[in-house]
């Protein structure tokens, strides 16, 4: 598997964390927890643009090698 591969798919990886991470906290009665799920979800979506970028950058530096 090449590199880039596995930063897209830890990119989309983190966008379903980072939903059922919210989601999570959405049921979870009003109280301190919640509040914990809701911005972890939040953290962890922030990852995929990183991931992303990361993947792009790699899979530019893959095609010029094979080139």
């Amino acid at each position: 598997m090449k590199l880039s591969t596995l930063l897209y798919t830890l990119g989309f990886a983190s966008i379903v964390m980072s939903a059922i991470n919210f989601v999570e906290g959405k049921k979870i009665p009003e109280g301190e927890r919640k509040n914990d799920k809701q911005h972890d979800g939040n953290f962890i979506g922030h990852w995929a643009p990183t991931f992303f970028i990361l993947a792009k950058v790699v899979e530019d530096r893959e095609h010029r090698t094979e080139a």
